[in-house]
């Protein structure tokens, strides 16, 4: 009788298990049309997200603009750098801008940011969908995305080498730990979420490192083509590219969780 492919795996020990292991992983994230997912993540941090940093970042005791922090992110000089602050408004604009229907629009556009997010978990873990249900912790996670974003740079901007790196791996994990654990409102216990955190930290520090190599060529040769509007198409880039990692870091995490949970239940 002739072995299948899955006796076939087995018979070959370690390399057998990175294979299926890898198989499960592409499985998972075809299930959750991993690529519309990454698009559709895209847009809505596009459209809500970004806007939501650039209000925050005016209202901060602070004359660092969002601008300013995209320039730094990027380490843009010259007419890139002068770019991006034209295609920013300056703190000043933005705070005197801004309106109550106004803050009502993006609070509902960074919910529905944060529903998108929260559906790629669901699907990943096998989850029901919460929906509306669900809209404490969405603003719970919005809020401690804001708060990352203000404490990180004083912490951080007293540090420098290994510790510098040390301290981003910090708040990269605490944040990827926290974004599933408050988006599937806690219906999954931290250590299950765990190793979607680790691959996602791990990812999204790919990303820096891409970012910083080929992230300003992109917004110069955008907006030289492009001008003020390049701008925009290049941080969508940017998003499309965060979104991917988050959605194959997320489907491996699950994988890597079930597989934690069979061997437990076997042992």
């Amino acid at each position: 009788m002739t072995a299948g492919p899955l006796s076939r795996l087995e018979g070959l020990g370690p390399i057998g298990s990175v294979i299926r292991f890898g198989r499960d992983w592409f499985a998972r994230f075809i299930q959750v049309q991993g690529f519309d997912r990454a698009m559709a993540i895209a847009a809505y941090g596009y459209s809500a997200l970004i806007p939501l940093l650039i209000v925050y970042a005016s209202v901060l005791p602070s004359d660092r603009s969002f601008a300013d922090s995209i320039i730094e992110r990027f380490d843009l000089t010259g007419a890139s750098a002068d770019t991006v602050r034209q295609a920013f408004a300056s703190n000043d604009m933005v705070s005197s801008s801004v309106s109550a229907l106004g803050v009502v629009l993006l609070l509902v556009s960074a919910l529905s940011f944060a529903r998108g997010v929260q559906r790629l978990y669901e699907l990943v873990f096998g989850l029901p969908t919460l929906g509306l249900r669900n809209t404490k912790w969405a603003l719970a996670w919005l809020t401690v995305i804001c708060v990352i974003v203000a404490v990180r740079p004083p912490i951080l901007g007293g540090v420098g080498g290994a510790l510098d790196t040390i301290c981003s791996l910090v708040f990269s994990g605490v944040l990827w730990l926290a974004t599933p654990y408050l988006l599937l409102g806690r219906r999954l216990r931290w250590q299950r979420l765990a190793p979607a955190a680790v691959l996602s930290t791990i990812g999204m520090t790919g990303v820096g490192v891409w970012s910083i190599l080929f992230m300003p060529h992109i917004l110069a040769s955008s907006s030289q083509e492009f001008g003020v509007i390049g701008i925009g198409f290049a941080m969508l880039t940017w998003l499309v590219a965060v979104a991917i990692v988050l959605v194959i870091a997320a489907s491996g995490g699950a994988i890597i969780a079930e597989r934690v949970d069979a061997h437990r239940a076997r042992a």
